[in-house]
């Protein structure tokens, strides 16, 4: 038996293309949705959906808005790929907030910054996009904000009455600018940049001479070329003065203007101060590194005060005084798996908690306007939308539709499914059926991972297009995972500790198998799913289910995998150094114990010959490496199995071409395995004939992979 093993770069001969032809950035804004016409949404339709703030729904502090200070104004950055092309428009764009006005773009650039940091101690770029958050002058009359130009993030400033000559270009660093601030009186501009990224550079060139001398510094799964410390990219201040473009280092006090410290002492972090100078915080209520948070006050002159409602210790995520001073409104999340967002108004002088909004829509990016709540909200059927939430009546109001084109697509039904796993932890799943389903015959069903929050885009990593999945006859289940089995464990007080108690004995990825069989079950009980045609895919934590799923579940005849895999080498050694430290810390054994019986539940290596399920990688070249020990042990065991790789790119896929030709194979390989059905595009045909002779030998093996 001979098995396929496709390494194919799949975005060459756009990549080719692109070089001839630039994208259109003319409908970076919405040009509004024809109405009465609906159809099947396409995996160009998602690909070219326009972004405003991170793609995922995230519980981070920041948001993309910016207020203008009279607040009449919002400011924020908005994108847009382009598959055909292979590039990414952006925007700076302005909205009135009274509703008497179009959205205005200030600005237009290309694509928006990866987000680069500190991971394990080196500094490296992700493949995520950075949030871009503009930022008004004090008199109103400009807006700044970061942007990339000759591949380096420089600060531009815009005015907001005479924007017709383009963005000003602010700073000139040969290293990205990673935040500013404008001065009080606005003639001049605060801002970090990390000189000594420049100079790390310089000295890899230099060193290459003699050859590297391969350390801690390492990543193989990003570069065989050492990345720079972490510790030696000091940020550093600078004040730029606008009127003459000279630069000159930062006083101590203005730095505060970009990270303003606590108060002295202080053993919390504030989150919220009104005009008379209350203070509004959260602190954990342990020390346990994932513990819930309760919100507390210290109105003017008085003593600190700690709400005692049970609705004020969770996940609280926004903070603010109302516009009197008198009410602390908080964002928490509750409900079944925390699937609610709930917006409450406290009143620390009673202790009186009353409630504003409760929703299952995912709200993000919320910043406050007086006795509003401006924010993004969305649900499983609708796209992102800005919206402003009166903090009275808990009414709200449009404010800009980034995708009114959405309107026009036909999505299919969607219904939640709640369920607990066998530790008694809840998850749900949203379960989609395709457009002018007829109730009556049972479907193939795919699973995505890990998160189901907001908009059903493309599950975590945005790789699994779930309504243009449904658009071509598959079910799809949408998996929000439960919390961490070592949320419950009270020993635990640090994050180290943390992952390790998750990984002990593999207890999280079995509470995570076993929830993700219950919504199995969940959806084949609700008569629509064919339990014989299971599919399951995932990226990150999500392809760690897959692979624990494969070596412990026969109940999944397909799988797609973005990433791969856990297994003696790829954990302690392929990924270099540090990654191999990090994980011994987290419970793994070193490589040289060669501790198979340790690796034996998830190992795809360890366990090829007993997999029949036919896999699809489609990998970052970055990550390949991490994925060859279970490669080569399936290619030697002849199992079905396809290895995409796509070039220049990182764990969170980043060029358009990609995603669109991620998004078409991974409809392909399932309607193939699932439903036996192949799209007839000429430019599929090697494809299929590929995957034919892994349908032919599959035949040979018992497993739910046979016919």
């Amino acid at each position: 038996m001979v098995k396929y093993v496709s390494v194919f770069f799949a975005a060459a001969s756009i990549l080719a293309f692109s070089t001839q032809v630039r994208a259109s950035c003319e409908d970076i804004l919405p040009k509004g949705a024809e109405t009465g016409v609906t159809r099947p949404i396409t995996t160009m339709d998602l690909a070219r959906i326009r972004d405003v703030g991170y793609p995922d729904v995230l519980g981070d502090a920041s948001s993309p808005y910016a207020l203008s200070p009279d607040g009449g104004l919002l400011a924020f950055v908005i994108s847009r790929g382009d598959p055909r092309t292979n590039e990414t428009c952006s925007a700076l764009v302005v909205v009135p907030l009274d509703g008497k006005g179009a959205p205005r773009v200030m600005d237009r650039g290309g694509a928006v910054p990866l987000l680069a940091g500190a991971f394990r101690n080196l500094f490296i770029t992700t493949g995520f996009p950075e949030l871009i958050v503009p930022d008004w002058s004090p008199d109103g009359k400009w807006i700044a904000y970061r942007k990339l130009i000759d591949g380096v993030v420089q600060l531009v400033r815009v005015g907001i009455d005479d924007h017709t000559n383009g963005a000003q270009v602010v700073t000139h660093e040969k290293d990205d600018v990673e935040d500013f601030a404008w001065s009080a009186d606005g003639r001049s501009v605060i801002y970090f940049s990390r000189p000594g990224r420049h100079t790390a550079r310089e000295k890899i060139a230099h060193d290459a001479r003699q050859g590297w001398r391969y350390d801690s510094s390492f990543l193989p799964m990003q570069s065989w070329e050492p990345q720079p410390w972490a510790t030696a990219l000091e940020r550093k201040s600078y004040v730029i003065e606008l009127s003459t473009q000279s630069v000159r280092p930062a006083s101590p006090d203005e730095e505060k203007a970009i990270n303003p410290p606590p108060p002295p002492g202080a053993p919390f972090e504030i989150s919220a101060q009104s005009r008379d100078g209350s203070r509004g915080w959260t602190s954990p209520v342990s020390d346990h590194p994932n513990a819930k948070r309760k919100v507390w006050a210290q109105p003017a002159g008085r003593r600190q005060v700690s709400c005692e409602a049970p609705s004020c210790s969770g996940k609280i995520s926004r903070l603010s005084w109302s516009a009197d001073g008198k009410s602390l409104v908080f964002l928490g999340r509750e409900g079944w798996n925390n699937e609610e967002n709930v917006l409450y108004r406290w009143f620390p002088a009673t202790n009186q908690l009353s409630t504003i909004l409760r929703t299952t829509d995912a709200l993000t990016g919320c910043i406050f306007a007086g006795d509003d709540l401006i924010c993004g909200r969305e649900n499983a059927l609708t796209p992102r939308r800005i919206v402003r939430i009166d903090l009275r009546s808990g009414r709200q109001r449009l404010i800009f539709d980034p995708n009114p084109e959405f309107a026009n697509f036909h999505l299919g039904k969607v219904q939640r499914l709640k369920f607990s796993n066998d530790r008694g932890l809840p998850a749900w799943g949203d379960l989609v059926l395709p457009p002018g389903y007829d109730g009556k015959s049972k479907l193939p069903l795919v699973i995505v991972q890990y998160h189901s929050n907001g908009f059903l885009r493309g599950a975590v990593g945005d790789d699994y297009p779930i309504f243009p999945m449904a658009a071509k006859g598959l079910a799809v289940l949408s998996f929000e995972r439960p919390r961490d089995v070592a949320t419950s464990d009270l020993s635990v007080k640090t994050w180290e500790q943390f992952r390790a108690s998750n990984r002990r004995d593999w207890a999280e990825r079995r509470s995570l198998l076993s929830a993700v069989e219950e919504g199995v079950d969940a959806a084949i009980a609700t008569g629509a799913i064919d339990p014989e045609r299971v599919g399951i895919t995932g990226l990150s934590d999500g392809a760690s289910t897959v692979e624990f799923a494969l070596v412990n579940s026969r109940r999944f005849a397909a799988a797609a995998m973005s990433s791969c895999c856990n297994d003696l080498l790829s954990s302690t050694v392929l990924g270099g150094f540090a990654w191999g430290e990090e994980n011994r810390r987290g419970g793994m054994p070193p490589s040289v114990d060669n501790n198979r019986e340790f690796w034996k539940p998830i190992s795809l290596s360890i366990n090829a010959r007993k997999i029949d399920t036919p896999i699809l990688m489609q990998l970052a070249d970055r990550e390949a490496l991490l994925g060859l020990p279970a490669i080569g042990a399936l290619t030697e065991a002849e199992k079905p199995l396809d290895v995409i790789i796509y070039p220049d790119e990182y764990h969170n896929k980043w060029q358009p071409a990609h995603r669109l030709a991620i998004y078409d194979r991974d409809i392909d390989w399932f309607n193939f395995w699932l439903r036996g059905y192949e799209d007839p595009a000429i430019q599929k045909r090697e494809q299929y004939a590929r995957w034919r002779t892994l349908r032919d030998k599959a035949r040979h093996a018992d497993g739910p992979s046979s016919p």
